[in-house]
């Protein structure tokens, strides 16, 4: 009785086994005749489906494409990464010949408008200007140097801490060793300095924007400068 239990046993992992092996088999030998993309976070803007599909077929040639296992999913992944506008691409296997590809693109933080304009992302990586997408994002007028990218990164990220300020801020321009600040709503110019003391000169800039919504100001300022401690001195 107990050696019938365990010939049972065997003959079901056995036919398990080979039910698996078939299958395995047989999914190699599909062909990819369908490419799925799909776009994380925001969506497509930089690139889109058509752009993607060229990369591609590109690399591998029209489909269908060779069986799955013939397809090396590290390499379409690199070649997709290499794209400018790419930050990372994630390439996997669908059942039925689909091929699944799922793409985050790089996010704008700030248009570097020079000579040759691009854009940084949040890590302060260089990506080109797009005719596919036009981002909202602060301009940066003149030549970025190097040891300046982290400081007009920290400068951005002060102020997309705060709602208001986050919709605020149009322009920065660096200038006789001081940052200058261009706002969307309001006329004047803001000069920041060096950027130390970020929370109180912003915390200044706000009520005196709230100010100067609510109240008629004797004067139109053309300058209103931040780097004096407890003060702001407009001229």
């Amino acid at each position: 009785m107990q050696l019938k239990k365990y010939l049972f046993f065997a003959a079901v992992f056995l036919m398990v086994l080979l039910t698996s092996a078939f299958a395995h088999l047989r999914n190699s030998k599909r062909l990819i005749e369908k490419i799925s993309i799909e776009f994380e976070s925001e969506g497509a803007r930089f690139l889109n489906d058509s752009l993607v599909d060229k990369m591609l077929i590109q690399n591998k040639g029209e489909l269908p494409w060779k069986t799955k296992d013939s397809l090396v999913l590290d390499v379409l992944e690199t070649l997709l990464e290499n794209n400018p506008f790419v930050n990372n691409a994630e390439v996997f296997h669908f059942q039925q010949g689909v091929l699944g590809v799922i793409i985050e693109e790089k996010k704008a933080v700030v248009r570097i408008q020079g000579d040759d304009p691009y854009f940084l992302d949040q890590e302060g990586k260089r990506f080109p200007i797009s005719k596919n997408h036009t981002p909202k994002v602060p301009l940066f007028f003149g030549t970025l140097k190097e040891d300046q990218k982290e400081e007009v990164l920290s400068l951005i990220d002060h102020f997309n801490e705060d709602a208001f300020l986050r919709n605020e801020l149009a322009s920065i321009h660096y200038r006789s060793n001081s940052y200058f600040i261009g706002l969307r709503s309001y006329g004047f110019e803001v000069e920041l300095g060096q950027l130390n003391r970020m929370k109180e000169k912003l915390l200044k800039l706000k009520v005196f924007c709230a100010y100067h919504k609510n109240h008629a100001l004797d004067r139109e300022f053309a300058l209103i400068n931040l780097k004096f401690k407890n003060q702001v001195v407009g001229s």
